[in-house]
């Protein structure tokens, strides 16, 4: 074993709590995304990971602290098994990356940059999602949703009642609106992307988003509207498409005056 890999070793040890997690560290991840890791690390934005909290096929997901104690959440893009001819669909035509050179590593990073943007813009219209902390390459650092040791539960995994279905589309409708206001559309909103934190849900997971002049930004706000649509419907809340789209556009009218 060389210094190099013996330093990736000891990085590894410090900087990965269980050692469960350590061997899919090594499994998954490149010595790149290692030296990222301990590089965000060295800034305080946290100093151990503690556990994953989800994996993916484009990401995983791990909780972190920092010397105070405070729980941070760490995205990590995967290179090797992350589906570039489905991201192609949201990077083309986004003039923000325009001019990315098209290999796998910088299509990964500018997917990861564009997720940063993305949340930064929501953080800016004080919408209902993580708050970005920063992030260097194919790694994300943000605010952690959960209640101690737990992450909060997706929308999918509960069974609201009818009154907090009212309040949840209530919810939904303000986020889409206020997003839409902030020039993006969601592009993959549904139950899976939707957090639950007490009586309040927090949107998730933003690579995907859009600006409102990508060329297919219209067919991913219909579509976006029709996955909640859907949603409500199959949790014995009946909503239409129609009714779930006029609700939206009436509420950004309604919050563009207000400002």
């Amino acid at each position: 074993m060389d210094f190099e890999d013996e330093f990736e070793e000891e990085i590894l040890r410090h900087r990965v709590r269980q050692e469960s997690d350590r061997k899919i560290f090594e499994k998954v991840f490149d010595k790149q995304t290692i030296m990222t890791i301990h590089q965000l690390a060295t800034k305080g934005l946290f100093d151990v990971l503690e556990h994953v909290i989800s994996t993916g096929k484009e990401a995983h997901v791990f909780a972190a602290t920092d010397d105070s104690g405070n729980t941070r959440a760490v995205k990590i893009f995967k290179k090797e098994t992350t589906d570039f001819k489905s991201m192609a669909d949201y990077i083309v035509g986004d003039v923000r990356f325009k001019d990315i050179r098209k290999d796998r590593r910088n299509l990964v990073f500018a997917w990861t940059k564009k997720e940063y943007k993305n949340i930064i813009a929501a953080n800016n219209a004080r919408l209902s999602v993580p708050l970005a902390l920063g992030h260097k390459d194919n790694v994300i650092v943000m605010e952690y949703i959960g209640e101690g040791d737990e992450p909060c539960p997706k929308l999918k995994e509960l069974k609201p009642t009818k009154e907090e279905l009212l309040d949840y589309k209530r919810q939904l409708i303000d986020f889409v609106a206020g997003f839409y206001n902030a020039g993006l559309v969601h592009a993959d909103l549904s139950e899976y992307n939707v957090l639950v934190k007490g009586n309040r849900l927090v949107v998730i997971d933003f690579a995907q988003a859009v600006l409102l002049n990508h060329q297919k930004a219209r067919e991913f706000f219909e579509r976006d509207v029709v996955n909640l649509a859907n949603y409500f419907n199959k949790s014995g809340l009946e909503t239409s498409y129609e009714e779930l789209y006029a609700g939206i556009k009436t509420r950004a009218k309604e919050l563009e005056t207000s400002k």
